[in-house]
Protein backbone atom coordinates (compact mmCIF):
# COMPACT_ATOMS: atom_id res chain seq x y z
CA UNK A 1 0.00 0.00 0.00
CA UNK A 2 2.93 2.35 0.62
CA UNK A 3 3.73 2.43 -3.12
CA UNK A 4 0.21 3.69 -3.85
CA UNK A 5 0.57 6.41 -1.24
CA UNK A 6 4.04 7.42 -2.43
CA UNK A 7 2.90 7.65 -6.07
CA UNK A 8 -0.16 9.67 -5.08
CA UNK A 9 1.86 12.18 -3.08
CA UNK A 10 4.42 12.56 -5.86
CA UNK A 11 1.65 13.14 -8.42
CA UNK A 12 -0.04 15.85 -6.36
CA UNK A 13 2.99 17.39 -4.58
CA UNK A 14 2.46 20.76 -6.29
CA UNK A 15 -0.98 21.02 -4.66
CA UNK A 16 0.17 20.98 -1.02
CA UNK A 17 -1.15 23.88 1.04
CA UNK A 18 -3.62 24.83 -1.70
CA UNK A 19 -7.35 24.42 -1.97
CA UNK A 20 -8.33 21.39 -4.03
CA UNK A 21 -11.48 19.80 -5.38
CA UNK A 22 -11.56 16.04 -4.86
CA UNK A 23 -13.85 13.76 -6.83
CA UNK A 24 -14.53 10.51 -5.01
CA UNK A 25 -15.39 7.19 -6.64
CA UNK A 26 -18.81 7.21 -4.96
CA UNK A 27 -19.71 10.33 -6.99
CA UNK A 28 -19.35 12.84 -4.16
CA UNK A 29 -16.99 15.79 -4.11
CA UNK A 30 -14.99 17.59 -1.41
CA UNK A 31 -13.27 20.97 -1.42
CA UNK A 32 -10.61 21.77 1.13
CA UNK A 33 -7.01 22.60 1.94
CA UNK A 34 -4.67 19.75 0.93
CA UNK A 35 -2.25 19.20 3.80
CA UNK A 36 1.16 17.61 3.39
CA UNK A 37 0.24 14.89 5.85
CA UNK A 38 0.19 11.14 5.59
CA UNK A 39 -2.43 9.30 7.60
CA UNK A 40 -1.47 5.67 8.05
CA UNK A 41 0.14 5.80 4.56
CA UNK A 42 -3.27 5.15 2.98
CA UNK A 43 -5.11 8.44 3.41
CA UNK A 44 -4.68 12.17 3.03
CA UNK A 45 -5.76 15.06 5.19
CA UNK A 46 -7.90 17.71 3.49
CA UNK A 47 -8.88 20.51 5.82
CA UNK A 48 -10.03 18.42 8.81
CA UNK A 49 -11.21 15.34 6.92
CA UNK A 50 -9.23 12.15 6.41
CA UNK A 51 -9.82 10.71 2.93
CA UNK A 52 -8.60 7.31 1.77
CA UNK A 53 -6.44 7.51 -1.34
CA UNK A 54 -8.19 4.48 -2.84
CA UNK A 55 -11.53 6.37 -2.65
CA UNK A 56 -10.25 9.24 -4.82
CA UNK A 57 -11.13 9.33 -8.51
CA UNK A 58 -9.21 12.55 -9.22
CA UNK A 59 -8.06 15.76 -7.60
CA UNK A 60 -7.59 19.23 -9.05
CA UNK A 61 -6.80 22.73 -7.85
CA UNK A 62 -9.87 24.61 -6.73
CA UNK A 63 -10.20 28.11 -8.08
CA UNK A 64 -13.24 30.09 -7.10
CA UNK A 65 -15.24 31.62 -9.91
CA UNK A 66 -15.44 35.45 -9.76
Amino acid sequence: MYKISEAFHKQYADMYDKFVRIYLKDGSMRIGLFNDEFYEDTSILVSCEVIKITDIEKMELFEEQP
